[in-house]
């Protein structure tokens, strides 16, 4: 049964936001992220002047760093887990579905928001169509974090053995009740074919602290979504632990220093090692099983 929780019309107003991680990973040498973000620049633009403010922010944005380790060392991740089905909660514009589908034996899930979901099963066509690929094993659907009906829907794809679950950039954007809510549905999935959740959206206060140093793109964000994504950060990564083991998860804890070796953005942005450990030294990524 669905939760409902929260407006569905604020998490479609976030489609700014993921063309701003989308502008950051085409920084980056990340695979088809080059490609995604040349076909939103024809395709989105934005609504008014506060999403123009905003995309004018992110050009500027030095942030990039931190999205590139983010998508680096979940990819590190998976290959760890070793499953051959993944399913990508509020996909958004990452690249990572298309590029893993490279291995057909390999099948993914996509789900996401109607809007979002319409505009990424485009985007995948005109980059399949031009580059004649073919992704038989990529499936992007409709559906929502707070609805569990929905992830089972899209889930069905997936034969009955252990899957990675895997989301980044969805949670900074839900309260705590709304946390819970996907996390359960998370658990109900794994329950049911075992495996492991993959996430960074462990949002620390330190860390929107240090982008709201490095940039302050906070108060845009909350004018074109509603959303103030400090007060659904976690204090500490103590507090985040607890939060997720009391939801009955057991927790393995990487950090985004780890994929440091393999960041590409820090030499076009010109900054310092110096400077990119300040940015990775506090995001974590937690590999979550259930207890």
């Amino acid at each position: 049964m669905r939760e409902k929780i929260g407006s569905k019309e604020n998490y479609e107003k976030i489609g700014p936001t993921a063309w701003g991680v989308a502008y950051m990973r085409s920084l980056s040498d990340i695979k088809y992220a080059g490609e995604i973000f040349k076909e939103l620049e024809i395709k989105i633009k934005p609504a008014d002047s506060a999403g123009a403010d905003y995309l004018e922010t992110i050009r500027s944005s030095r942030l990039a760093p931190q999205p590139e380790a983010r998508f680096k060392l979940i990819n590190n991740l998976l290959q760890g887990n070793k499953t051959d089905q993944i399913l990508e909660i509020a996909a958004g514009l990452s690249p990572r579905g298309l590029s893993m589908t490279e291995d057909h034996s390999l099948k993914y899930v996509e789900v996401d928001l109607p809007e979002m979901a319409r505009n990424k099963r485009q985007i995948v066509e005109r980059i399949s169509s031009r580059a004649n690929l073919e992704r038989p094993n990529l499936y992007i659907e409709d559906g929502d974090a707070l609805d569990l009906d929905s992830l089972l829907s899209a889930a069905e794809h997936f034969e009955k053995r252990p899957i990675s679950i895997v989301n980044e950039g969805l949670m900074r954007y839900l309260n705590f009740e709304q946390k819970a809510a996907v996390a359960r549905n998370v658990h109900a999935l794994l329950e049911k074919f075992g495996g492991a959740w993959i996430t960074p959206d462990i949002t620390l206060k330190r860390v929107i602290d240090h982008e709201q140093e490095s940039e302050d793109n906070r108060k845009k964000v909350m004018v074109l979504s509603g959303i103030d994504i400090e007060n659904n950060s976690f204090n500490n990564e103590k507090e985040a632990k607890l939060f997720f083991e009391n939801l009955g998860f057991k927790i393995e804890r990487h950090g985004f220093s780890e994929a440091s070796p393999q960041l590409t953005s820090p030499r076009k942005l010109g900054l310092t090692p110096g400077e990119v450990q300040k940015l990775l030294q506090d995001p974590v990524v937690f590999v979550m099983r259930i207890k």
